[in-house]
């Protein structure tokens, strides 16, 4: 039986979200919600003229640099959690205040404390990312076999060979993971961080915007940016996350073979 396409799903997925809008506006709330076609319109001017771009720019800036800081300091404090008990018991409380506070209160603590500037939303950005890509690298870290390192060991690999070959193989998918994790909440907590008392970014033009009474304007620019959140998962993460499973894919097209084969010749014979 054919397979119905992911893509198709997705347009009409699509779809369904333009249809509840389109009876939103014209049927249920016309005084308030805003038109798809005047909001669209509003989304061309913002993608064919250069505002948006440079806003997007500057907040993609401190989402890269803030994800950065968080994925390096998630990775080694994920790994070292789960291969020592004494480190994990250290930063356990660490995780479960990190995982549950709210990120509204914490920005406006840092940034009243380090004033209102691109570092300090970087480092807000890294401190609220950073439990979160930990619990992914910590539970993959958890999971690891620590047989294949003996064995590596036994046959005399060095400390790089094994950690090339042997533990970032297993890390791996938590890692993805992390990068998904993680950049999802960067790319939300950047925008509030900007509302809050930032002069640039996607997030000032939504405040802007609301602060002016213009719908329209924050649905546009809110489009705009999911849009390019979308582009950045569907064209980046997921083709680097391919090319990390390749091997999978190798790997099972090894085990179908012999069907195959059993399959060919099946036909050969009744032939």
């Amino acid at each position: 039986m054919k397979r119905t396409p992911k893509a198709l799903y997705r347009l009409l997925f699509v779809a369904s979200v333009l249809l509840v809008w389109w009876l939103a506006s014209t049927v249920l709330f016309p005084t308030v919600i805003p038109t798809v076609g005047g909001t669209l319109r509003t989304v061309w001017e913002l993608l064919t003229g250069t505002q948006f771009y440079q806003q997007l720019w500057v907040t993609t800036q401190r989402v890269l640099l803030g994800f950065a800081i968080a994925f390096v300091a998630g990775l080694a404090i994920g790994t070292a959690m789960g291969r020592s008990k004494a480190v994990e018991a250290f930063f356990e409380m660490f995780i479960v205040i990190g995982t549950s506070q709210p990120g509204l209160f914490v920005s406006m603590i840092f940034l009243v404390a380090l004033g209102l500037s691109s570092v300090s939303a970087v480092i807000t950005l890294a401190y609220l990312a950073t439990p979160i890509i930990t619990v992914s690298i910590w539970q993959g870290a958890k999971r690891m076999d620590v047989n294949l390192e003996e064995v590596a060991t036994v046959f005399g690999y060095s400390r790089v060979t094994r950690i090339r070959h042997v533990v970032m193989p297993q890390l791996a998918a938590p890692a993805l993971s992390a990068v998904r994790t993680g950049l999802g909440i960067t790319w939300k907590y950047v925008v509030m961080i900007e509302m809050l008392g930032l002069t640039d970014g996607v997030g000032y033009e939504v405040a802007r915007s609301f602060q002016l009474f213009q719908l329209q304007s924050v649905i546009a620019w809110t489009i705009c940016f999911l849009t390019f959140v979308l582009l950045v998962e569907y064209l980046v993460i997921r083709t680097i996350e391919r090319r990390i499973y390749a091997w999978r894919d190798r790997a099972a097209g090894a085990l179908q073979a012999p069907d195959t084969l059993a399959e060919d010749a099946s036909l050969v014979a009744n032939a």
